[in-house]
């Protein structure tokens, strides 16, 4: 309220929030989310490491370009020990009935036509995967950039160097010092009051699974198996994080999905700070909890 309507209050309607001071509001209203920085970005760099294999040696362009190769080598190593693999192969599933049925005409038309479509395909999946490695990059610095695109495309803040802003108090130059990201550097924030010795439960246990995201990413990449239980089953148990008392856990799982509420956390204590639109912000895109398990499962595959 004192960052986007207070100005109204003294007839300033049109005047805008100071840049420096939206940063320090939103960067306190949010200390909690930038923590989620560090765990996030090397998540972003598992999923570039696993898009760079796809669309390295291992692509499927590359294996089924190179199949012709190894048919041939195939045919060779036969015919070369034509007798021994002979012997062995009626040994084991008896005399094989001639066929004299030639290849008709539309069965090599089919076969071209299957040729196309994998080529095609294989462009189309080289398109998808540099996509997504440029969106993953993008995606690196979202949690730490959030304030100051918040300022700029929701609050609408005024230069940094204007001096014709609204600086919490009046319309004047901002004189304060821009906070740090994160929780720890929120001390000695002048605009929202923050208690840096109670982070926000929630983002812990986040920031956990993003950890557990990250290392079965890793597994995958080098071939290795991976559960694929819900992440969420990795923190049951622990006891570090469950701060649902059971009387609200119940009522809340005793709701059905039609008339459940929105769930709310708590925000730290604020001194009647706070920022609009904050509710609305764009997160990152659902489509990338997809790409993850369809990125560990190809990576698995194309590993071995």
């Amino acid at each position: 309220m004192k960052l986007m309507y207070c100005p109204h209050c003294r007839g300033m309607a049109s005047v805008k929030p100071c840049n420096n001071y939206c940063l320090n509001v939103v960067k306190g209203c949010l200390a909690n989310q930038a923590d989620l920085s560090t765990e996030w970005k090397y998540l972003m760099d598992s999923l570039i490491g696993v898009a760079d294999r796809i669309d390295g040696p291992y692509n499927v362009d590359t294996v089924i370009g190179t199949i012709h190769m190894r048919i041939s080598e195939a045919i060779s190593n036969l015919q070369e020990n034509r007798d021994s693999i002979t012997s062995k192969v009626f040994q084991g599933c008896g005399n094989p009935k001639i066929s004299t049925k030639g290849s008709s005409s539309e069965d090599k038309k089919r076969r071209g036509k299957v040729t196309l479509e994998a080529k095609s395909s294989a462009q189309a999946l080289e398109m998808l995967v540099l996509d997504a490695k440029g969106n993953l990059t993008a995606l690196k610095t979202y949690w730490i950039t959030l304030p100051s695109s918040l300022c700029s495309k929701k609050v609408m803040a005024s230069s940094a160097s204007d001096d014709k802003c609204w600086n919490g108090m009046t319309k004047g130059s901002y004189l304060p010092e821009v906070m740090g990201d994160g929780l720890a550097n929120q001390i000695n924030n002048p605009e929202v009051e923050v208690d840096i010795t109670k982070p926000d439960m929630t983002i812990r246990q986040q920031i956990m699974q993003l950890k557990i995201m990250t290392n079965r990413l890793g597994n995958a990449n080098i071939g290795n198996d991976v559960d694929f239980q819900d992440t969420s089953d990795d923190m049951s148990g622990s006891g570090s994080g469950d701060s649902c008392p059971d009387d609200v856990c119940g009522k809340r799982l005793s709701k059905s999905p039609s008339t459940r509420q929105p769930e709310t956390h708590a925000i730290p204590k604020q001194s009647g700070h706070g920022v609009s639109g904050a509710s609305s912000r764009s997160l990152p895109s659902a489509s990338l909890l997809l790409l993850l398990s369809a990125a560990v499962i190809a990576a698995q595959h194309l590993w071995r």
